[in-house]
């Protein structure tokens, strides 16, 4: 279907709900089985699934067979380095196209047991959601929704981030330890059930226990006693996996909990890594393309890392065997002291005093949580350990405390969930008493919440790493591959010799490899401007930042852009002029300073007063509370003059009275070596003019320039002819989205530019374009091939 339309096309399009999930924009809904008739073409096409997004209610429920008609989409690859990649994740899923509902008809349900199942199951998530929303206060029915129900749109942006940026991110995705904790709460439910119905068995037979009734009630409660409880989880946690939508890590959870329950049953032990190979298979078999997804390397390489890692870390620290260890010792004493319980009431030990006696009881929990302290420091460094190398290819940095945090939190989760849990089905029945349990649970988030802002305040929180090379992932892995074979099949447990080797690859992963030159990247902010400026000594400096069709520009394209190149610190933020395309994204870096990336001065044109505006005043105020340095910049100031970089303000002088907000656009010149650009904001009319004067009369600036910044995105009032001629780029960038409003670039300006002699290129077709220069020549790529 890739060759019948270019970017989209009207179609008509038919399929079955399997999933829907509300938002504030309407409801994004999951079909499968589906078939597409595009506008003037015969041909119907089957796709597995597709999604779609629909502006209303939905009035449908799943296993619903819905006819849409609207427009199909292929899925935009990401435009800039760092951007989240939407075709890649949702390919995960066997979905390769999206629409866009224009009008939704529903065509009957689809038969059979498993859309019925569906449907139930379904509707049990709608009301536990519901008793959720109504029994907890907005925040914490957000996040309980998230991590029981797998639902994320209600949980609180701020508390999602505050999670992830702590290391506890993953609580709130369904993983092994949501369905471990839920599925043996029921196992074990269910066996106290049978134990139960024994002991009254034994009870009312207790007179008869050789009547052949009797033991074959006996016989009969006991073979359902092992059976019954297995049956019943595995159909608990296949249903709970479908309510939560079974993700990766919950797919992987329940078939290695299946193999776990299901071993004794056929007299076969159970092995951790044959159960993992098995889930992967059985994943993979159905999503092949999951391979290389985020969720599936950290959900297996976390299992990997208790099974592989954890017992090469947890010889290094018994010691190896060695008797004389402090942990051996400790294990001696719980030991002995577990044994002198047992026999204190028998009179077969020696009689202690009452003060020796608490003297001892304290030694022995002192010792009992430490040994617990320390197994659960292990376990989370060493997932910590083998997840790294993922956690930063994808997200480009880590939280240094997150091992911490976890031995704190990771303890106190069962409580959460099975309270949660709890009262999420009392609540079906009794409110009120859904209320009392989750009122625990409430406290327990609260805590949570209360460590991780207070770790959101010591320095160094978020280490900010950039996207490692893959060479640097396959020699971490080596060098972990080594310690492991080392000590576990070698004993050799020399500890410094381990942390030496474990210290070279967190720094060979850590390593942040920046060009030598100078790099000057255009970003794709769709209809704006956003400028990355690192010179050859690695400072950084932002010229504008913002978008007017693009939501979120500085979270969703600036911000990750940075931390993919492992930028912490912008030393310098400039803002051209206060239009909403150019700083909505700047509004949004310095309000979030939990980020990591740490803006130090802020730079803004100081036109005349009756110029200024609303949007000019409120980012200078942001700026203040954020406790950023804020300058006005003028014509002939020199922001940075190092090692034959410098960049020179060429416009607006102090006080300039424009005709617009864009005519006193900051320009700046930059030069490095024999090669030069000239950024020119959205520079226009009597700005214009003002800066040809500049260029032709201040003899310090070059003749031409090699790269042009265009103004105004390509508009034909900007760029006049007289100033092409006299800047005569050899490439002009031009920072537009495709298929906007206003029609730019221009068809006016781009015959400007090929008249005066200039290449250009533009981000709506090329993605970010970046230029670097040695000083001598310089070289341009582009993110996306143009």
């Amino acid at each position: 279907m890739d060759a019948a339309f270019e970017d989209k096309a009207e179609a008509d399009i038919t399929g079955v709900v399997y999933n829907y999930e509300g938002n504030n924009n309407g409801c994004s809904v999951y079909l499968k089985d589906v078939s597409v008739h595009l506008k003037d073409n015969t041909t119907v096409y089957s796709l597995p699934r597709i999604l779609v997004y629909v502006k209303e209610e939905p009035c449908f429920k799943t296993g619903s067979r819905l006819k849409v008609a609207g427009n199909i989409f292929k899925i935009e690859k990401p435009s800039n380095p760092g951007q989240f990649n939407q075709r890649e994740y949702l390919k995960e899923k066997n979905i390769y196209y999206t629409a866009a509902a224009r009008n939704v008809e529903t065509a009957g349900n689809a038969g059979g047991i498993y859309y019925g199942f569906l449907r139930c199951i379904r509707n049990i998530k709608n009301k536990l959601a519901e008793v959720y929303g109504n029994a907890l206060p907005g925040k914490q029915g957000g996040i309980v929704t998230a991590m029981l129900l797998g639902d994320k749109t209600l949980a609180d942006i701020d508390i999602k981030n505050l999670y992830k940026q702590s290391g506890i991110g993953h609580l709130l995705a369904i993983s092994g330890l949501h369905i471990s904790i839920l599925g043996m709460a029921v196992y074990k439910f269910i066996q106290s059930v049978f134990i139960l119905l024994c002991n009254i068995a034994g009870y009312i037979y207790k007179d008869k226990k050789t009547s052949l009734k009797y033991i074959k009630t006996i016989s009969l409660t006991a073979s359902l006693a092992r059976v019954a409880p297995v049956a019943v989880t595995l159909v608990f946690i296949f249903a709970y996996g479908s309510m939560t939508g079974f993700g990766i890590s919950t797919c992987r959870a329940v078939i290695m909990m299946s193999v776990l329950l299901l071993a004794p049953l056929i007299y076969r032990s159970y092995d951790m890594l044959s159960a993992l190979g098995a889930s992967a298979v059985i994943i993979l078999l159905q999503k092949p393309f999951a391979v290389f997804s985020c969720s599936f390397l950290l959900s297996f390489g976390a299992v990997l890392g208790i099974t592989l890692v954890y017992p090469a870390f947890k010889k290094l620290y018994t010691g190896g065997g060695n008797a004389d260890s402090g942990y051996n010792k400790r294990k001696n004493y719980i030991y002995r002291f577990k044994k002198f319980l047992k026999t204190k009431n028998t009179g077969r030990c020696m009689p202690v005093t009452k003060e020796k006696y608490l003297l001892m009881y304290s030694r022995y929990i002192l010792y009992l949580l430490f040994e617990k302290t320390a197994d659960l420091f292990l376990t989370s460094l060493s997932i910590q350990v083998i997840t790294i190398p993922v956690i930063l290819y994808f997200y480009y940095e880590f939280p240094l405390y997150g091992v911490f945090i976890n031995i704190i939190v990771i303890p106190l989760m069962p409580l959460i969930v099975v309270t949660a849990a709890a009262g999420g089905v009392m609540g079906l029945f009794f409110m009120p008493a859904a209320k009392f349990l989750l009122g625990s649970t409430c406290f327990l988030l609260d805590i949570y919440e209360t460590i991780c802002r207070y770790a959101a305040k010591l320095p160094f929180n978020i280490i900010i790493a950039g996207r490692p090379g893959n060479w640097q992932v396959v020699v971490y892995f080596i060098i972990l591959a080594i310690i492991i074979y080392i000590v576990l099949y070698k004993d050799i447990c020399h500890v410094v010799l381990t942390a030496a080797m474990l210290l070279a690859a967190l720094c060979i992963i850590l390593y942040t490899k920046r060009y030598n030159g100078v790099n000057i990247t255009f970003l794709d902010t769709g209809q704006g401007d956003a400028i990355f400026i690192q010179d050859n000594n690695g400072t950084v400096y932002l010229v504008d930042g913002g978008s007017s069709n693009v939501d979120k520009t500085g979270l969703y394209r600036i911000i990750p852009f940075l931390k993919y190149n492992g930028i912490k610190e912008i030393g310098y933020m400039v803002m051209t002029h206060p239009d909403e395309d150019h700083i909505s994204g700047l509004r949004e870096i310095i309000g979030q300073p939990g980020s990591g990336i740490r803006v130090n001065n802020l730079l803004i044109p100081g036109p005349a007063p009756e110029c200024k505006d609303e949007a000019y005043y409120g980012i200078v105020k942001l700026a203040l509370q954020n406790n950023i340095n804020t300058a006005y910049i003028k014509t002939g100031d020199t922001i940075s003059d190092n090692k034959g970089f410098s960049i020179k303000c060429l416009h607006p002088q102090a006080g300039f009275n424009a005709e617009s907000a864009n005519a006193y656009s900051t320009v700046l010149s930059i030069t490095y070596g024999s090669t030069s650009f000239l950024l020119t904001g959205d520079i226009e009319g009597n700005g214009e003019k003002a800066l040809l004067e500049k260029l032709n009369t201040d003899k310090t600036l070059p003749e031409s320039y090699n790269v042009l910044k265009v103004a105004h995105h390509g508009s034909k009032n900007s760029s006049s002819a007289e100033f092409l001629e006299r800047v005569s780029p050899d490439i002009s960038v031009i920072s537009c989205s495709k298929n906007n409003t206003y029609g730019h670039p221009h068809k006016e300006l781009a015959d400007r530019l090929v008249d005066a002699g200039s290449s250009w290129v533009a981000t709506k077709d090329a993605g970010a374009i970046t230029v670097l220069s040695d000083g001598n020549k310089i070289t341009l790529k582009t993110y996306n091939k143009h």
